[in-house]
């Protein structure tokens, strides 16, 4: 992998304004190292738009690869993501990653690691694995919140959502903000995004779904990656599977968004 230089990207932001983005990006099936500069060029993008926290979708770092996940489970600590966690660091920027997750002795969890500002780490486990995924991924049992500002944003992973309890456990937790890495096709887009819209009425909370872009694997991603307001009304939506982030700011007046190639 390509040596990240730092200190050209070092961003002062003690003013800025709280962005949330959801990093929608091509993963090609097993491949670590190119995966790596896909989402190292994607944090680099997010870092010079003051992005505070950065979501990328459901096993971003692998792709959605169900039969690779003993063979690719890491511990959150695993160094190949130290030029990530640079960049985090750098860019004053909480980073989520997707990946499998070494748990224990058995299966591992579908799970995301946490590339804090500080240089921290810290790790989710979906709670609730959707189609075959239970033959492959042992469930979680804890919701994280993360404290960004102001804002509180409860952490998902695709079929968590599809139980309206995990979204109200957040909301009840002191969430204000539903955070969601996704791998939809078409025909699971077709239910789960509308689920996903629906929650943010339902909670009042800005919900964001970080979906893939045109990844290169067993399935199809269809992107169309999303943030709806508390309201349920877009804020910003990818019309594709284009590389791009999608990028909600809070400001005075509500929340305001832009989509942004990369």
């Amino acid at each position: 992998m390509r040596t990240i230089q730092t200190n050209s990207y070092l961003v002062l932001k003690r003013m800025k304004s709280f962005k949330i983005a959801a990093a929608q990006v091509a993963s090609v099936r097993g491949d670590w190292e190119r995966n790596l500069r896909t989402h190292a060029n994607a944090i680099e993008a997010a870092g010079r738009r003051n992005v505070s926290l950065l979501i990328f979708p459901e096993l971003s770092l692998t792709g959605y690869e169900l039969d690779l996940a003993a063979e690719f489970a890491i511990e959150s600590s695993d160094e190949r993501l130290a030029p990530l966690a640079v960049l985090a660091k750098c860019f004053q920027m909480a980073v989520v990653v997707g990946t499998p997750l070494k748990i224990g002795e058995g299966l591992p969890g579908l799970g995301a690691v946490i590339l804090e500002d500080t240089g921290n780490r810290r790790s989710y486990i979906k709670m609730h694995l959707g189609g075959t995924e239970p033959t492959y991924f042992a469930p979680g049992a804890e919701w994280l919140i993360l404290a960004n500002g102001a804002e509180n944003v409860g952490l998902a992973i695709c079929a968590d959502a599809s139980k309206a309890s995990h979204p109200q456990g957040y909301l009840e937790q002191g969430g204000s903000i539903y955070a969601a890495g996704v791998f939809l096709n078409e025909e699971w887009y077709a239910t789960d995004a509308p689920r996903l819209r629906a929650y943010s009425t339902q909670f009042g909370m800005l919900v964001v779904m970080a979906n893939h872009a045109d990844s290169v694997g067993t399935f199809q991603s269809v992107g169309k990656s999303a943030i709806w307001s508390p309201r349920g009304e877009p804020v910003a939506e990818a019309d594709g599977d284009a590389s791009c982030l999608v990028i909600g700011e809070r400001t005075l007046n509500g929340w305001r968004g832009e989509v942004v190639k990369i």
